[in-house]
């Protein structure tokens, strides 16, 4: 794992400084601590920072070109299938003076040009310097498990692993986006192609982008070149499909165990977790394999008994550390001091200090994301069948609901009864009426989505805040099929493998996800959707397929994941740091924030009046990370 960066001037007189892109790659030496390299070509500069995976020798080191320097490439990933796709580009005459994948991109692209990316089988962000061609092409797997930035302006292309190397470069400006903040309040993130900065974007999963290097205006042309189809349905028995799940499981664990470096396992306890250890043992001797969790001495939320009954069970190398859960609050400076765009997932905390303690052992981990994406594992692929009963009531029933939920007694628990209440009435709003990605978006969501139906909360529309959730919406689907597909699009992209992403390389770990395999990923598309959800239980085909495999009690267990006491220190230990946002976001985006609402929510929740721990926890991540003194940004 690694980071990448480069820039060219569109002034072809201009010759690319050695000192700027050294101190763009300087930014992310978290991302690869092993090596740090980089390459000038007139007004092209190439850099990166390297995490020593595969072939852990300097012929590996980055940027890597072909034998005649001609094709260029800094990569940012791993390659399951390069050593398949060497032996083929040998046959065809290629000539190879490493052992690492990097290389297979090099000779990759070299052979098939931007076709390559079809055939890379991985985690992908990288970026291919050629000077034949004069152009440089950029590139993201296909779900998008790696990040990659790029902006035009002022004369430059640059791009880069994280915002704070693209920043890095003098010619990059930093202009907090208006849309950007207001999208961030309804998605808790700011989705894709977007950054929380006017004139940056993200690449989204999946595509590739070429510019040319000379020319009088380049442009970047983007092209898509995969999508994940959900039909035509498969046409088997639940039994063939539990086999071939089992099957494709091991495989995928398989493809993701090459390393020359120590490798584990995140093992929560959840059946995403244990089912890659499962399939992990069934590749190696389990008394080989290291497993890692983290628990909290506050038994409310500590689930680390789940991982050690997995761990028991399998026979694994099981480690564990049990934190005091004021220790996520301790970590908080240290995660926003490294994130660069904002992120309300208050569960990046303890996935930090999962990723800092395993670190200590191994250099990879695999991890279970994509499974709730792809196997329908989230409690809104059951409650949307309640919604879309409940949004044809009349709407003095609905009116009748809402006063009901606004009444209920504050819970501080986790996804407390009263919680989820007040965030299913949040979807069920007329405009979103029928259409349950837009709903979804709601629930998930920390502000209402009524709020952008007053002109003084912001200058745009409900319909252009919600836009990246319509662009994405497939009609043509069904059901479970819909929701599966936006959330792989959005939340999946933008905020589980950011997370990870972000959470694993502040401690210079790598996280691998077998779920996220294609072959696994195009199976469980196709699958018919009673294969996913039967009755009310989620994941059905994955419970029923590890049957006799795992632990009954793993099988069978509530969907839980990382619980954050977040109401709890909303009214305690973050008192003082959440009355502070009515005096600064009124002050910096006026249109945006009002100063009473603010302290009236702020001080509701502290006297246990309301529970507005998702806004309130989202205010301050965009405080903390943008308005911050040590990140003095133009607003």
């Amino acid at each position: 794992m690694c980071g990448i960066a480069g820039f060219f001037y569109l002034d072809r007189e201009r010759r690319a400084e050695s000192n700027v892109i050294q101190n763009m790659t300087d930014t992310m030496v978290h991302r690869g601590p092993d090596n740090g390299s980089y390459y000038l070509d007139g007004n092209v500069a190439l850099g990166h920072r390297r995490l020593s995976i595969i072939d852990l020798s300097e012929s590996a080191n980055q940027p890597l070109c072909n034998e005649d320097q001609r094709v260029w490439v800094v990569f940012n990933g791993e390659l399951y299938n390069f050593r398949t796709l060497r032996r083929r580009l040998r046959e065809k005459g290629h000539r190879f003076r490493s052992q690492t994948d990097t290389e297979v991109i090099v000779h990759g692209y070299e052979e098939w040009g931007v076709e390559c990316f079809e055939r890379f089988d991985g985690m992908m962000a990288v970026a291919i310097y050629d000077k034949i061609k004069k152009r440089i092409v950029i590139a993201k797997d296909r779900f998008g498990k790696k990040p990659l930035y790029y902006t035009l302006q002022n004369g430059v292309f640059a791009f880069a692993s994280e915002l704070k190397a693209l920043i890095a470069h003098p010619a990059v400006q930093a202009k907090i986006s208006s849309l950007a903040i207001e999208r961030y309040l309804a998605y808790e993130y700011v989705p894709t192609p977007e950054t929380i900065f006017e004139n940056i974007y993200k690449l989204d999963a999946a595509q590739y982008g070429v510019i040319a290097t000379q020319g009088e205006a380049p442009e970047l042309a983007i092209h898509d070149y995969w999508q994940l189809a959900f039909e035509p349905k498969y046409d088997i028995s639940i039994d063939e499909a539990c086999q071939q799940f089992r099957e494709l499981l091991v495989r995928a664990v398989e493809k993701r165990l090459i390393s020359d470096v120590p490798l584990g396992v995140f093992l929560s306890g959840g059946i995403d977790s244990t089912s890659i250890t499962w399939a992990m043992a069934e590749i190696t001797e389990a008394k080989n394999i290291q497993t890692f969790s983290i628990g909290f001495r506050e038994k409310s939320f500590d689930e680390s008994n789940y991982a050690r009954q997995a761990a028991d069970y399998f026979g694994t190398r099981h480690r564990s550390r049990i934190f005091n859960v004021n220790t996520l609050l301790e970590s908080l400076p240290e995660v926003i001091r490294l994130l660069d765009e904002p992120l309300a997932d208050a569960s990046i905390l303890p996935t930090y200090l999962l990723s800092g303690f395993t670190q200590e052992y191994v250099t990879v981990a695999l991890g279970g994301d994509g499974g709730d994406e792809l196997f329908a594992g989230y409690d809104p692929f059951i409650a949307h069948r309640i919604a879309r009963v409940v949004e044809h009531f009349p709407p003095s029933v609905l009116s009748g609901m809402r006063w009901f939920a606004k009444r209920l007694p504050i819970s501080d628990k986790n996804m407390s009864f009263d919680f989820r209440m007040r965030h299913f009435m949040k979807g069920l709003i007329p405009e979103f009426k029928g259409i349950p990605e837009l709903r979804n978006q709601a629930w998930l969501g920390p502000f209402e989505p009524r709020r952008y139906l007053k002109p003084r909360n912001g200058n745009h529309s409900l319909h252009e805040i919600y836009a990246p959730t319509i662009k994405r919406m497939n009609k043509w689907l069904k059901d479970v099929d819909r929701l599966s597909s936006i959330y792989i699009k959005t939340y999946m992209h933008d905020d589980i493998l950011v997370k990870i992403d972000r959470a694993s390389m502040m401690n210079s770990l790598e996280v691998r996800s077998p779920f996220l395999d294609t072959e696994l990923a195009e199976f469980a598309a196709r699958l018919p959707a009673h294969f996913k959800i039967k009755g009310l239980t989620t994941k059905y085909i994955m419970k029923r397929a590890l049957r006799g495999y795992v632990p009954d009690s793993i099988l069978h267990r509530n969907k839980k994941g990382f619980g954050i006491p977040l109401s709890k220190w909303l009214r305690n230990d973050l008192t003082v740091a959440s009355r502070t946002l009515g005096r600064k976001l009124p002050k910096y985006f006026p249109h945006i924030f009002d100063k009473s609402e603010i302290n009236n929510m702020v001080s509701n929740h502290q006297q246990g009046l309301d529970d507005a721990r998702k806004e309130i926890w989202t205010m301050m991540m965009l405080d903390g990370v943008c308005l911050s003194e040590n990140k003095p940004l133009e607003v």
